[in-house]
């Protein structure tokens, strides 16, 4: 079993997770390409191995077009868990390109990632998804391509396609089926007064296992209405059919969806309202949720309480982020999430997620940063265990002449489910990078 790389197995908890870090202000048009190279030694579990981090990063753009590639692959050398001495350990890739105007633009994605299962709560970008206790691997590759028209006309409309393969190895959980999913959509807007903007739209999503699939179906309309100069209201009403075969057996489901958000202004941030009803193979979920953000001078707060309802019991959702610069040299984040989830089998859970990080600008030339996330599936339906996980880890950076940079940290795992299964993992690691930089 290979591990992620060190300095991106750290640092990939504060980089990745939607409710933590900034978005970079970076000029999506200014051209750069920069090559990252180190040599780091790591203590994995008691085994002492050599990683050599390699990173990759190409853009060029124009003020209406960006076409950027990033690629991560570090090297593995004497790791005992690899077949050769010298291996490939978890890369990821992403290609992407991105063309706009006024009234229309297209955007195309192509990535890969390829990583531990034990690593997934760094890199769950699905939300969907429960915690995985298991020792083996998965592999993602994905495709996306969107293109919209007509956003500031009185017609427009939206055409999305995308593709995800997974690919488990060396698992032992039956739940783990390698599938290959392909979701449609398409969205008409019309804007008959220019206080109410319609839309029409159909979605249609395939999911195929060697055990499972599904097939789900989605048409309705809805609209965004501006109902006086602080309100705004959008609803949608839709009808959606699922289709599961779940390991021979198959469901099926057909009947209304609604949602509704409901949003007020105030001087300090918004006060929101929203209700939500789906149907289930394994029951329909409703999720009703009153929120208010606040954006103050040093710091912003946004939180929504609320309770979701499934087979004839209630429990208690919420979401709460808070954000922030402590003075001009630090900045500290934290989440915390609880929502109703359903996987591509159809099973129900809750998941609770809590994360939070800190980091400091030491001088001029060193900064340190530490997060820590704890994940937590809580299964309604299916035959799926409970599960939680908590990671954290801390990293050191210190500029060196030359675009070097010395690099340290640690990073701990813990993971167990209800039926007893534990998964740990413990790394510590001292290296070296440089950086070049080809177009200054």
């Amino acid at each position: 079993m290979r591990r992620l790389g060190a300095a991106a197995g750290i640092a990939g908890l504060l980089a990745l997770h939607p409710l933590m870090g900034k978005t970079q202000e970076t000029d999506p048009s200014a051209p750069e390409a920069r090559l990252t190279l180190g040599q780091q030694i790591a203590l994995e579990d008691g085994n002492l191995i050599g990683i050599t981090p390699l990173d990759v990063i190409l853009r060029t753009g124009t003020r209406v077009q960006t076409l950027q590639f990033n690629l991560s692959a570090p090297f593995r050398l004497n790791d005992p868990e690899e077949e050769s001495n010298f291996a490939l350990g978890d890369p990821q890739a992403r290609l992407l390109f991105r063309r706009g105007a006024r009234n229309s633009a297209i955007e195309a994605q192509l990535g890969y990632r390829e990583n531990d299962l034990d690593e997934e709560i760094l890199f769950d970008d699905i939300s969907n998804e429960f915690v995985t206790v298991d020792g083996g691997r998965v592999a993602q590759t994905d495709a996306r391509l969107t293109y919209v028209f007509g956003r500031e006309a009185k017609f427009g409309g939206e055409f999305g396609l995308s593709w995800l393969r997974r690919d488990y190895t060396d698992t032992t959980d039956p739940d783990l089926d390698d599938s290959e999913t392909r979701n449609g959509n398409i969205i008409f807007y019309l804007e008959p007064t220019s206080s109410i903007r319609a839309r029409i739209l159909a979605a249609a999503s395939r999911t195929d296992g060697e055990i499972d699939d599904s097939r789900t179906n989605r048409y309705g309309a809805g609209a965004s209405l501006q109902v006086d100069k602080l309100t705004n209201l959008d609803v949608e009403l839709a009808r959606t059919s699922i289709r599961r075969n779940d390991n021979g057996i198959l469901e099926e489901t057909e009947g209304p969806s609604l949602r509704l958000d409901l949003t007020r202004s105030r001087p300090l941030g918004d006060w929101s309202l929203a209700l939500s009803s789906e149907p289930g193979t394994s029951g329909r979920r409703d999720n009703f949720s009153i929120g208010r953000t606040l954006d103050l001078r040093y710091y912003n707060l946004s939180g929504q309480i609320g309770v979701t309802r499934f087979q004839g019991s209630y429990d208690s959702i919420f979401q709460i982020a808070y954000d922030q610069q402590i003075d001009q040299l630090s900045q500290f984040q934290a989440s915390l999430r609880r929502a109703g989830v359903t996987d591509n089998d159809g099973d129900e859970a809750l998941n609770t997620d809590i994360a939070a990080s800190y980091s400091r600008q030491l001088s001029n030339v060193s900064s340190i940063g530490t997060n820590i996330r704890y994940r937590e599936s809580e299964v309604q339906s299916g035959d799926r265990e409970d599960a939680r996980s908590v990671s954290f880890g801390i990293n050191y950076n210190h500029a060196l002449p030359n675009d070097f940079s010395l690099v340290a940290g640690a990073s701990v795992i813990r993971s167990k489910d209800s039926d007893g299964e534990r998964d740990d993992e413990e790394q510590v690691y001292l290296g070296v990078n440089r950086s070049f930089s080809f177009l200054r």
